[in-house]
């Protein structure tokens, strides 16, 4: 028989999960009081003159800041924007105030789970990054780093903490540009989403590598050692590991990439049955692309290993960053498509269905390269590769 509970007893029991409970909602009232005293503060510090703030409104819940009837700018967090991972696996949430006229003034972190900023660098080192997006409209193409696009705006990466920023950077912009489009701040204008295509499975034509590569369905990025040098001119990176006149025209990499989901491309490449097991696994809205490579630098690098994220090459589609995580990679071994050449790294991406990819509209694929410039110090530059679906293929559409 079970011993039966005294009425002082429950009464005890009861109290002192009260006392858990209640001790657990005190825990939590300081932080959440910490981040409301951090927006408050970061609004009047950018818009000292706003007399109100009204409630959290629409789909971004986004906050309006006004002197009388003047409306004088937009308050959000990006975690009700979009949600993408960073190092820790866990979303990094920003404070971002916007103007009228669609320009960032502040771009505040309020909460994190980054371990090596917990830990390691200095958080003001994180805040003084984001510093750098006061005044950047949100459609100007931002890229950490050094990139070989004359017109985008560029930010140095924290040493140790490259990942983490370079996620923060996707965060800050795509959210950003979200809302300044929803609120008519900006139009849509090159970066404007039309209705996402859709890949034809009924449609296949058998092509071999030469086929594949002169119709454009797949591209390639070959630079060379004398590029790369010419790229870090000027930087604190120059004269680093520089080529020799004799070496300057050597392969850094040569890479080509493509789009799978295109029966024309993915059967070709990967053969009847591993296309297959390919498609099975993708669940809707998901897209597969090939990455492959020969000469002196890797593509995938080894940071995926250690952070879970690529840090060397990633996508860019409507002005947004489609990176990638270890889950999202596949190993890419056998490839059938007749005259290929050997390739020493190959692998399968997979970009999942939040990012709203388009197989019919332009993208990009970024290779980031990174140089050392010290004990724990590196730099970056980015190269591009356009693609856009040939219509010889005929394969998605709208």
């Amino acid at each position: 028989m079970k011993p039966q509970l005294s009425i002082a007893g429950a009464l005890f029991s009861w109290g002192k999960a009260l006392v858990i409970l209640l001790a657990m909602m005190v825990a939590v009232l300081p932080a959440q009081a910490t981040v409301y005293e951090a927006e408050q503060q970061r609004i009047e510090q950018f818009f000292p003159d706003a007399q109100s703030i009204s409630e959290p409104e629409g789909d971004y819940q986004v906050r309006t800041l006004r002197k009388g009837d003047e409306v004088l700018g937009y308050a959000f967090q990006t975690i009700n924007v979009t949600n993408i991972p960073a190092y820790s696996g866990k979303p990094i949430n920003l404070q971002v105030l916007l103007d009228p006229q669609g320009a960032i003034k502040d771009a505040y972190m309020l909460e994190h789970h980054e371990p090596i900023v917990l830990i390691g660098i200095p958080e003001q080192k994180v805040h003084d990054f984001n510093a750098h997006y006061a005044g950047i409209k949100v459609d100007q193409r931002v890229v950490v780093g050094h990139s070989s696009d004359s017109n985008a705006v560029t930010i140095d990466a924290v040493t140790g903490a490259t990942v983490t920023v370079m996620v923060i950077n996707e965060i800050v912009m795509r959210a950003a540009h979200t809302v300044a489009v929803d609120l008519g701040l900006i139009e849509a204008g090159a970066n404007a989403r039309p209705k996402i295509a859709l890949v034809r499975e009924d449609v296949f034509q058998p092509s071999n590598w030469t086929e594949l590569t002169g119709n454009g369905a797949i591209r390639r990025l070959h630079l060379t050692r004398g590029q790369i040098d010419e790229a870090f001119k000027g930087t604190e990176a120059e004269g680093i590991d520089e080529a020799s006149p004799e070496t300057a025209d050597e392969t850094f990499i040569d890479l080509y990439a493509t789009y799978l989901n295109v029966p024309t491309i993915g059967r070709n490449l990967l053969g009847e049955r591993q296309y297959a097991e390919l498609m099975a696994g993708l669940k809707p809205g998901e897209h597969a692309f090939a990455v492959l490579a020969n000469g002196e630098y890797s593509f995938k690098g080894s940071g995926y290993v250690r952070g879970g994220i690529f840090d060397r090459v990633q996508l860019r589609q409507f002005g947004d960053i489609i990176s990638f995580r270890d889950l999202d990679f596949i190993r890419l071994s056998d490839v059938y498509a007749e005259g290929m050449p050997d390739f020493y790294e190959m692998a399968i991406f997979i970009a999942r269905d939040h990012v709203a990819f388009d197989p019919g509209s332009p993208w990009n694929l970024e290779l980031l390269v990174r140089r050392q410039i010290g004990p724990v110090t590196s730099i970056f530059t980015s190269f591009e590769m356009p693609y856009l679906m040939p219509e010889a293929t005929s394969s998605v559409r709208r």
